[in-house]
């Protein structure tokens, strides 16, 4: 084990940094979707609680009715009934809007309310979602996480970070982290 600065790393993992231009739509941004597709083709089953138009994973949700998504329900509705099926996946893909703001905007273009407030707030974190992510997906399986943050699964909920690709978009936007997890428990 190496020791660094009060930080033991007990583990390899492949931090990369690109620059791309950026897109509203995550995956079109040519080297994150290239992220996806790759850990998409050694997956058996997937799911995508954001899927937008993007109907790469075995299961897709998105909120608004108008995407190409299987299913248009609340994310914790969908991972919910997925549970509920019994479902486990090796892979899930998730990628929801990255702020307070975009989430506004989410759920006020399909009509829904949206006040911030205390559950509002933990939206920026999505902690109700990750922990039922967690038994949905399958021992070895990967979290890949968008956002703005490198906030996915955590040590807590028994994931081990296995790669960071950072996007750099320029100087006016936020670089997009993107993290794939495994799940070693």
């Amino acid at each position: 084990m190496k020791q660094g600065r009060g930080i033991s790393l007990e583990q390899h993992m492949l931090i990369s940094r690109v620059w791309a231009m950026p897109s509203a739509d995550t995956f079109d941004c040519p080297p994150i979707g290239e992220m996806v597709k790759r850990y998409l083709r050694a997956s058996r089953i997937s799911i995508d609680p954001f899927a937008r138009n993007k109907n790469w994973a075995t299961y897709t949700n998105d909120l608004n009715p108008k995407t190409e998504a299987q299913c248009h329900m609340d994310a914790c509705d969908f991972l919910k009934m997925l549970l509920d099926k019994d479902v486990r996946a090796d892979l899930i893909i998730f990628d929801p809007p990255y702020s307070h703001y975009q989430t506004r905007e989410v759920y006020q273009s399909v009509g829904r309310p949206y006040r911030f407030n205390v559950e509002a707030a933990n939206m920026g974190h999505w902690t109700k979602e990750k922990r039922i992510c967690a038994q949905l997906l399958t021992v070895d399986g990967y979290f890949l996480h968008f956002g703005w943050h490198s906030n996915g699964l955590g040590k807590g909920r028994h994931a081990q970070i296995e790669e960071i690709l950072l996007v750099a978009h320029g100087r006016a936007h936020n670089d997009t982290i993107c993290m794939a997890e495994r799940k070693i428990a």
